[in-house]
């Protein structure tokens, strides 16, 4: 992953998950109710979508791979570049939340629940290797590998509570707004680290340059949360228009928060 498109791939595919599961946040929401929503959406398609294109990050790292031939004694022992076998373990085990996502449909509400599992484990892993990934690099690198380990963290934490409480709007619409600054940041630190267009260079070892790229993170965070919230907003009044509903149809409290903060966009 020590080039421009490397970082720009997956990074492309976690904010297209995430816009996928808010899409069908929003889309479940309105059409099932806040008492029949469940905040998973494991189909077989999608499991088949991530085993390919996993498939297809773990090839692109060992092509990109820097192989060494070391003579030892009589033996020879081929090696690469240890940081392309952590990028290569992150696809292999997103690469295995594809097959749970397969087993889903067929065992039905259990393998929805080992499916869920899946997800936690893989962010979980995924930051422990960009968080010893960033170990000795120069003070920029570390900031933007850091950041992505963080919030790595916290959408395994926000998995975590949906597990617990699979009815939660809130819940499942804070998850896909960290999932979309996820992908998001992986974009963003191909165009600070490796960007092939000429122009502002970021120096890796300013300290004034990461904290920069710091504040971006957090824009970022406020940029896709700001979009999100324009966007449930819309389509819930649109859905309203087209659809009304009767006054009292709805007494769980995340709908209620939900309603609010909708109806304060709105005014």
């Amino acid at each position: 992953m020590g080039n421009f498109y490397a970082h720009i791939f997956p990074g492309s595919t976690f904010f297209v998950l995430g816009c996928w599961y808010f899409y069908n946040t929003i889309k479940l929401y309105h059409k099932r109710g806040t008492h029949n929503h469940q905040n998973n959406f494991s189909t077989f398609r999608e499991g088949l979508a991530k085993i390919f294109l996993c498939v297809g990050g773990m090839i692109s790292e060992c092509y990109s791979s820097k192989w060494v031939l070391v003579l030892h004694g009589n033996e020879e022992i081929i090696h690469s570049s240890y940081g392309d076998w952590q990028h290569f373990t992150m696809y292999l085990i997103f690469l295995l939340t594809g097959v749970f996502d397969i087993l889903c449909v067929k065992y039905g509400t259990r393998g929805r629940t080992i499916s869920h599992m899946s997800y936690i484990f893989a962010y979980i892993i995924e930051a422990s290797l960009f968080y010893s990934h960033f170990q000795g690099r120069p003070v920029l690198d570390a900031e933007c590998h850091k950041l992505i380990a963080y919030s790595g963290m916290a959408i395994a934490a926000s998995l975590v509570y949906c597990l617990f409480n699979p009815t939660s709007i809130i819940g499942s619409c804070f998850c896909c707004l960290l999932i979309l600054l996820h992908g998001l940041w992986f974009i963003e630190v191909a165009f600070i680290l490796l960007s092939p267009f000429s122009g502002i260079r970021w120096a890796t070892d300013s300290h004034a340059h990461a904290l920069l790229a710091n504040v971006f993170f957090w824009w970022s965070f406020i940029g896709v949360a700001l979009t999100m919230l324009v966007v449930a907003a819309l389509t819930d009044k649109s859905y309203k228009r087209h659809h009304p509903r009767p006054l009292g149809t709805s007494s769980n409290v995340d709908s209620l928060e939900m309603n609010g903060l909708l109806d304060s966009e709105e005014e």
